[in-house]
């Protein structure tokens, strides 16, 4: 068992489904954006118990990673499945919706003396749609 858990706390987790821990973590999203390890302290502020009968003190970051794992194979019919039916569902107007999906790798050698001070240097990874974590 990890320190500070409770075996009130692990069962209790066990209970909830995959689907009742997303919804939690969606509405974290759209309210106050926090690192799993952090969920449980927004929870407690943010009537999440309340609202969805679910105690913060079952929302550890083992049990959170554990519903993102389970959904993670199913993540490219989730993403163009949850925003027709959001749009449909509440009437959402999307004539002026604009998603940009962009995605910029940059390559090459550049010595960091000879960056111009004006713009940015590109010094880390980031997490391109293309999957090439060899990039800046």
């Amino acid at each position: 068992m990890w320190p500070g858990s409770s075996t009130r706390c692990v069962g209790a987790s066990a209970h909830l489904t995959h689907g009742q821990v997303i919804k939690v973590l969606v509405a974290n999203r759209l309210t106050s954006r926090a690192p799993l390890v952090r969920v449980r302290d927004w929870a407690r502020t943010w009537a999440v118990e309340e609202v969805f009968g679910i105690a913060a003190d079952v929302l550890n970051d083992d049990r959170l990673a554990r519903a993102l794992d389970a959904i993670a194979p199913s993540l490219k019919v989730i993403a163009g499945t949850v925003g027709p039916r959001a749009i449909t569902e509440f009437g959402i107007d999307v004539s002026r919706l604009h998603w940009d999906m962009t995605s910029m790798s940059v390559h090459g050698a550049r010595p960091a003396g000879d960056q111009d001070e004006q713009y940015p240097l590109i010094a880390c990874n980031g997490h391109p749609k293309d999957r090439r974590l060899d990039l800046k």
